[in-house]
């Protein structure tokens, strides 16, 4: 039998022991392990399938915990600020929400529903930050705002950029290096 052949083999043999996994099927389990204990390359992906099933029921906990916690402190803690880790773009939801905590002085009541509005909004801010360009690309997707209003939430989308970008450098300088290799 060539690599390929075998390749292929082991390929469907970790699809059907996903799928009987999956069914609850305990004898196609039980007769895959079987067929691995005397091929340690089966095995070895059999290993991994399941190291990766526990990552993500892992991930899947830790997301549960973190939305439980999040919506605990939101309703007994309303005053608290809550920094959720984003992707890497900041949206308009991510700006609106922080001029929601971080209200500038007086803006009018229409600009305070806008930004209502505005923090339901998931979409990625521009490449430029410019006054006159952000302006310009958030009245045709938001229609026209009050007076001042583009202003402020420009200075909230820079703030915010400028963190993520702080935290993304933190990150980058925080993992560690792979210890080098000796010269031979």
């Amino acid at each position: 039998m060539n690599p390929n052949e075998h390749r292929l083999q082991l390929d469907l043999a970790a699809a059907r022991y996903l799928d009987a996994l999956e069914r609850d099927d305990f004898t196609t389990m039980a007769e895959i392990w079987r067929v691995a204990s005397h091929d340690h390359e089966l095995e070895a992906i059999l290993r991994e399938v399941h190291a990766g099933l526990l990552e993500e029921r892992a991930e899947g906990h830790l997301a549960a915990v973190a939305e439980g916690i999040t919506t605990a402190v939101e309703s007994h803690l309303p005053s608290a600020e809550i920094i959720r880790q984003s992707g890497d773009a900041v949206t308009v939801a991510d700006v609106a929400e922080e001029l929601y905590r971080h209200s500038p002085d007086r803006l009018p009541i229409d600009a305070h529903m806008l930004n209502e509005r505005l923090r339901g909004s998931r979409e990625a801010l521009p490449e430029d930050l410019g006054l006159s360009m952000l302006t310009a690309w958030a009245e045709s997707r938001f229609g026209v705002a009050p007076p001042g209003y583009w202003r402020v939430f420009r200075q909230a989308a820079v703030k915010l950029v400028l963190r993520c970008t702080a935290e993304n450098e933190y990150r980058l300088a925080a993992r560690r290096n792979s210890k080098p290799e000796p010269n031979q």
